[in-house]
């Protein structure tokens, strides 16, 4: 396939990509109205797991790898960002909860620098500065208090970040398919532990569930492969679709209102989010820092 073609099929699939979470953090949004959102995180996870674990048996993949502190770490991390990601999408309008949650490849190229000794230029830290500026107008309101829903959605962007960092540490020495068994796994038995009470689950909430499972896998495998098409710095930016879409759904379904100031946030921080990701995925391989990692890559 020529290279031209190539770049477009990565970026058709990074667009189904957005649609699928979209449709994912929809789903969520419908079936938390009458199941704890730590239920959900528990059938996302078990049911990812059993899907998981075929791929690592026909792949002849260690299933527990070998760098086992470092995944267990990156697992717990990983589903501290999901619960708190499901429970936000709960408690706020769906636009605003996955918006936030795409905060998180700024906090990345932060904790690179202190961890990982990455030097991000000039122009990337002016690009964080615009991405928090956007955060203020995504949540400003006459009175200037945040609900506490919103410092929750920016916590879950800190872990997933420490997440993805902790995969730059390991990605080298393990199978994808070994990290996304530790997420899966642990993300399963966390889930648990902060789940009070258990609703069984209506044929309604079903479709719901079968719709968070189906459209997550879907979105991932699109993702990746959109990834191993074309550039990161090319198809990452057509991520953005996924929070365009919850705006819109919540405008539709819920009558969220979408103000001329939460719309320049929004474009604050897809705007830099998107030169980030061109900026740092140019840069020469061994400086190279995070580009954008997605609710996809916890």
């Amino acid at each position: 396939m020529k290279r031209s073609k190539l770049y477009l099929s990565g970026i058709r699939l990074m667009s189904l990509s957005a649609v699928a979470f979209s449709l994912m953090a929809l789903c969520v949004k419908c079936v938390t109205d009458t199941l704890p959102s730590f239920e959900i995180v528990f059938f996302r996870s078990f049911f990812g797991m059993l899907l998981v674990l075929p791929w690592i048996w026909r792949k002849r993949t260690s299933l527990w790898g070998h760098e086992r502190l470092k995944l267990v770490a990156r697992g717990i991390s990983g589903c501290l960002a999901l619960l708190l990601h499901f429970y936000t999408i709960s408690k706020l309008e769906l636009g605003m909860a996955v918006m936030l949650n795409y905060t998180a490849p700024i906090f990345a190229v932060i904790f690179a620098f202190f961890f990982l000794k990455e030097k991000p230029g000039l122009s990337v830290w002016g690009l964080i500065l615009l991405s928090f500026a956007g955060v203020v107008l995504l949540n400003f309101n006459t009175s200037m208090t945040w609900r506490p829903a919103v410092w929750l959605a920016l916590l879950s962007s800190v872990f997933a970040a420490i997440a993805y960092v902790s995969i730059r540490t390991i990605k080298h020495r393990e199978s994808p398919l070994t990290v996304i068994f530790y997420f899966t796994m642990i993300s399963t038995a966390g889930s648990l532990f902060f789940l009070h009470g258990w609703r069984r689950p209506d044929l309604r909430e079903w479709v719901f569930i079968a719709g968070v499972v189906i459209f997550s896998f879907y979105g991932q495998l699109w993702m990746t492969t959109s990834l191993r098409r074309a550039p990161s710095y090319l198809v990452t930016p057509f991520q953005y679709l996924h929070p365009v879409l919850s705006f819109g759904y919540g405008w539709l379904l819920w009558g969220n209102s979408v103000t001329g100031t939460v719309a320049a946030g929004v474009l604050l921080i897809v705007g830099s989010g998107s030169l980030i990701s061109y900026r740092t995925a140019r840069i020469k391989p061994e400086k190279k820092l995070p580009t954008l990692p997605s609710e996809a890559s916890l």
